[in-house]
């Protein structure tokens, strides 16, 4: 299995949208980015925030309650057209286009499902591990017994040891299995056990390469989506949040933020796919 070059994966990821950029358009922003926000907009509330006489007199309140009611099958929705856009992106960009975007995109919704049922189970077994360290002392908090300063003190302890090599750990098995999309994709696959063991082989030999990738490409989209979150939130101030304006901008500032991270999402575990050998019976990169 070749061993990874972050320069090649790098340069793999932004060509990697070369001769296909409006197919990838239509499907990353506009399938997985402006469908979902209507959805939001229409059927969650967020209408509502236009109107702040609406809000003042109660409506927002009465939206929110009816949210509640969908929102559940609302964000599901939403995760499989976003989930299910990356899945469509890949396969246009592997097959040099050779798939049409309407069949792409028929292909990224059904295989965005095994991957959220597979998410379900890993955070279901999460929340039971994270229950099974810390449960009693959230169970005495919560039934109002004061633990003692050493117990606090130990907690304390724990979640400052445990927080950041949990992040750590978050990201080595995000490197791990970063080619499980593009390995579906690849293939036209929906089988996401068989992509995951695909991707634990294919990138053994080059690890921590990139996990040091991923921690790299980390702290400069941080610093990048913190300058864009203070200029739209300085924008959004200065116009006041009840103004119709304000929320206007609220909103072209989470597509603004949401477009360049869509396009990593997809971008960066393609390059690295292609850089570790990955590769289908076409040209996968022009």
């Amino acid at each position: 299995m070749n061993r990874i070059s972050i320069s090649q994966a790098w340069s793999y990821t932004t060509s990697f949208f070369n001769g296909q950029g409006v197919n990838h358009a239509i499907v990353l922003i506009g399938v997985g980015i402006l469908v979902p926000l209507i959805l939001q907009l229409l059927l969650g509330g967020g209408a509502t925030m236009f109107d702040p006489a609406s809000m003042a007199e109660g409506g927002g309140a009465a939206a929110i309650a009816a949210m509640g009611a969908g929102g559940f099958l609302l964000s599901l929705v939403n995760y499989l057209l976003q989930t299910g856009s990356y899945f469509a992106s890949w396969r246009i960009g592997l097959t040099g286009g050779g798939e049409p975007v309407g069949t792409a995109i028929g292909y990224g919704l059904i295989a965005a499902l095994p991957v959220f049922l597979l998410t379900v189970v890993i955070v279901l077994v999460l929340g039971i591990v994270g229950f099974l360290v810390f449960g009693s002392a959230i169970m005495s908090m919560a039934s109002g017994q004061r633990p003692s300063d050493s117990a606090l003190a130990g907690l304390g302890l724990a979640l400052f040891l445990l927080v950041p090599l949990f992040l750590l750990f978050l990201a080595w098995v995000a490197a791990r299995f970063c080619c499980t999309g593009p390995a579906m994709a690849d293939q036209r696959s929906y089988n996401v056990l068989s992509a995951l063991g695909t991707s634990w082989r294919m990138t053994a030999a080059s690890q921590w390469k990139i996990l040091a990738y991923f921690i790299l490409l980390g702290i400069a989209m941080f610093v990048v989506f913190m300058i864009l979150g203070m200029i739209v939130g300085v924008s959004a101030f200065a116009g006041g949040l009840q103004s119709t304006g304000s929320m206007f901008s609220l909103i072209v500032g989470a597509i603004i933020i949401s477009i360049p991270l869509a396009y990593l999402q997809v971008g960066v575990p393609a390059g690295i796919y292609r850089a570790l050998g990955g590769t289908s019976t076409s040209e996968v990169f022009a």
